[in-house]
């Protein structure tokens, strides 16, 4: 890194006079504007231009603002719709129109159009921005643990860099959030549209919008998927309701009203065990089928066993020495299609309730109310460990593990944003509280033997304890087994519920001024942001941190985290009335929950980071382009301290004060130089993505994993509005990733391989009848490429082919 290695100040270790004096700030800033605003006093210097004027549309951002793929304004990276030039972030959108031209039907297909965004094809919570994964998904600013499907989605924002100042406790990545389609007062008007595909995909999706008068207009929308898939025991069944409404009362108020509920059926993806790599030095080999023809694999792990035969050949037995080196093949020798069961299940929830009032008290002041409930539940009966290892004779041996995870959120935000003039100056300033609760249910299975809570009944290891493992199981050869079977005899089952409370506390303010004619945006403030964390068992346990202190079972734990304030600041100057440079740093905290055996509390996560680039508008908007350098040091991580348990007896105890750094560069064009044509192409090359500093220096230096260096991705459109194909759009992309290792372990010597997949698509729009109907064919992955994605190394999606039809009455 350019940059020399150093360690932000802690703003943790602030005294608490300085955030009595943050709040009193606060609540002075406010009073003195609303007070401001019932005087009589007209003077310029308070009062915005007309151009400058707020309103209440200020606060609502939609693909409607946008020109085909070109999105100008977004709403996530100040809580107000701002120019994307004039923030200085790295910010991209994905429209609606884009998402719909290129197919894309999970919100994981979409942020692959995003330079520097990486995801995972099993998991479609967790993504990977700047190097830094973690579950940091927004919907319609609101945190959201699941991402699904694409239903009535308007247009998704991905800000990049620590968003310290309105989303708090966050990866210092970056955020994402969906934002979806709201009513429009233009028209009452229904849009239809059916898909079907390959490996018996069915869609079909409805959405209504109508007027009732000029003060209430409200948007319904109903789908559903059923699909089958190209493997084995593989289906998908999801359905999807939402209403939203909007009601002005007064020209100067606006309520909104959004609902949403997706129940998603699925065969567990984790049945299928692709991820299994093979050493070519062990497999199929005639010494080490020998040397393993004996063992009990009921308590030897492949793992184990592997190694074993390799450190007869002369290679290490410590743990550093490479275990999958040299490796045999990336796609053998099990494969895509095998599965291990034939009734593995996943089953997600996820319902919504967002309501907000927007009061305009005049024409400097608005008053905004977000008040947001969300559940969330995902819960699994899959096959547990037999995805990752074989033996020398190819086979697997698995148990399984059996989960309920439940999640409700509530969430209460308050916002005054106050837009004056200053001198010369021009100025948006808002100020802001946010409280956030959340439960999360997990049953599981408390262990008769030591009375441990596991939260996965049918994988527990303690000794005297029933365990059911299915052995010698060969993958493509033997009968997929009945996984519910299975688990029924394994003996375990839910017998303890554990329920954890967190709630989260933040205020913020935060200014976005304009200086020199507009020529110099500044965006500056700070965060103040508190948590507070409690777990109860509704019996004993031996594993909680407060059961060593309570004569060795406990029926609660705490987690003691920690706040701080965070600050933010950045610049966009305009070189030219189409060209500006931008530079932005920003801190960020995320909350550790854990104390140790002694009840020492862990800091929180804190990370420091830096973006400058250039921002260019060339040409009314038709050819818009961002150029970021970044670079993020994330400190204070904290790792098990395994000496000073083994030497105390007492767990847990942890070393504080590692750290991991990311750093790259981002380039994102969109260029639309004529009504037919538009291209948007991006680039990320992420030169360090690493631990700086570690209880374990092995890891020291080492790439993270599933990280590669270069992304590219591309999609460009044309379409023809003359002549005898008038009406016909051809669209083309690709996306690339370069080679890299699948983790940072020292001890997995994977490669992920490179891989370039292309999808197209063209579409047409006829009349059938009186009907305007547009037909589209999409084809994803066009040349079916075989290939490994994310960092559990699973198999990406083959090619796949989807034809729909739309219309509009």
């Amino acid at each position: 890194m350019p940059l020399p290695q150093h360690h932000a100040p802690n703003p943790l270790m602030r005294t608490s006079a300085l955030i009595r004096l943050f709040h009193s700030g606060l609540m002075a800033v406010a009073v003195t504007g609303l007070f401001a605003q019932t005087t009589q006093d007209s003077s310029p210097a308070a009062k915005p231009a007309d151009s400058e004027v707020i309103t209440l549309d200020d606060f609502v951002v939609t693909s409607s603002k946008a020109e085909g793929y070109r999105a100008t304004n977004a709403i996530s990276a100040t809580g107000i719709g701002t120019k994307i030039g004039d923030t200085p972030l790295a910010i991209s959108v994905v429209t609606g129109e884009l998402i719909s031209d290129t197919g894309l039907n999970e919100v994981r297909e979409v942020l692959n159009m995003v330079p520097g965004v990486l995801t995972n094809p099993v998991n479609e919570s967790r993504a990977v921005i700047r190097g830094f994964t973690g579950l940091i998904a927004y919907r319609n600013g609101q945190y959201r643990r699941q991402l699904m499907t694409t239903w009535n989605m308007d247009q998704v924002e991905v800000i990049k860099g620590p968003a310290a100042i309105f989303f708090g406790a966050v990866r210092p990545g970056g955020i994402i959030n969906t934002v979806t389609s709201k009513p429009v007062f233009s028209g009452n008007f229904t849009d239809v549209k059916v898909s079907a595909g390959t490996d018996s995909y069915y869609k079909a999706e409805v959405y209504t919008n109508q007027v009732v008068n000029d003060k209430f207009a409200y948007r319904v929308g109903v789908g559903g998927i059923d699909t089958g898939g190209s493997r084995d025991f593989e289906y998908l069944n999801e359905l999807y309701a939402g209403i939203s409404a909007i009601y002005r009362p007064t020209p100067n108020q606006q309520i909104s009203v959004d609902l949403e509920k997706i129940d998603r059926d699925r065969f567990y993806l984790s049945s299928y065990p692709v991820r299994s790599l093979v050493n070519s030095k062990v497999y199929l080999q005639p010494g080490a089928l020998a040397a393993q023809a004996g063992i009990n694999r009921l308590s030897t792990t492949a793992d184990s066993a592997n190694r074993a035969y390799l450190t007869t050949l002369g290679y290490s037995g410590t743990a550093t020495a490479a275990n999958f080196y040299p490796l045999y093949d990336m796609f053998a020798p099990i494969d895509y299609g095998t599965s291990l069961s034939n009734d593995a299940r996943q089953v997600q929830r996820s319902y919504t309730v967002d309501l907000e009032y927007l009061a305009k008290i005049n024409e400097n002041l608005v008053w905004q109310t977000s008040l947001n409930y969300a559940f969330d539940n995902t819960s699994g009966l899959q096959p547990s460990d037999g995805d990752t290892r074989p033996y020398a004779d190819g086979s697997v041996r698995f148990r399984t593990e059996f989960f309920i995870n439940i999640r409700d959120s509530y969430n209460v935000d308050n916002k005054l944003t106050w837009r004056f003039d200053l001198g010369p100056t021009k100025h948006t300033l808002q100020i802001g509280q946010e409280y956030q609760r959340v439960r999360f249910d997990r049953p599981g299975y408390l262990n008769p033997v030591n009375q441990s809570y596991n939260n996965s009944p049918g994988n527990s290891t303690v000794s005297g304890v029933p365990n059911k493992y299915v052995t010698y199981f060969f993958p493509g050869g033997s009968t997929p087994v009945s996984i519910v079977q299975v688990f029924n005899e394994s003996g375990q089952t839910f017998n303890i519920d554990r329920k954890s409370y967190d709630a989260l506390y933040g205020y913020f303010i935060a200014d976005q001024a304009k200086f020199f004619d507009d020529r110099l945006l500044v965006l500056a403030g700070a965060r103040y942001n508190s948590f507070t964390n409690r777990t109860k068992f509704d019996k004993p346990v031996s594993n909680s941190s407060q059961s060593a202190k309570n004569g060795g079972l406990a029926n609660y734990d705490i987690g003691k985290g920690k706040g701080g304030i965070t600050p933010q600041g950045g610049f966009v100057f305009k070189l030219l009335p189409q060209l500006g440079v931008f530079a932005t740093y920003s801190e960020s905290i995320e909350p550790n929950l854990a104390i140790d055996a002694d009840g020492n509390a862990s800091e929180p996560i804190e990370s420091e980071a830096l973006d400058f680039g250039l921002k260019a508008d060339f040409y009314d908007g038709r050819l818009t382009s961002t150029l970021a350098y970044y670079t993020i040091d994330r400190a204070n991580l904290a790792y098990t301290d395994t000496a000073k348990q083994i030497a105390t007896g007492k767990s847990p105890y942890y070393i504080f004060g590692n750290s991991e750094a990311s750093e790259g560069f981002e380039l994102e064009t969109n260029w639309t130089p004529n009504n037919n044509y538009t291209l948007i192409a991006g680039w990320a090359r992420t030169t360090r993505a690493e631990t700086t500093k570690s209880n374990n220096a092995l890891f020291v230096g080492r790439r993270f994993g599933a990280q590669p260096e270069n992304t590219y991705n591309l999609w460009n459109r044309y379409t023809f509005t003359e002549g005898p194909v008038k009406g016909l759009s051809l669209g083309f992309g690709f996306q690339h990733n370069d080679g890299t290792n699948l983790s940072q372990d020292p001890n997995i010597r994977v490669w992920l391989p490179a891989f370039t997949t292309y999808n197209a698509m063209a579409s047409y729009n006829l009349k059938l009848g009186d009907r305007n109907v547009k037909a589209q064919l999409n084809v994803k992955n066009l040349t079916d490429e075989r290939y490994r994605e994310g960092a559990d190394g699973y198999f990406a999606p083959a090619r796949t082919i989807y034809f729909s039809l739309s219309t509009r009455y």
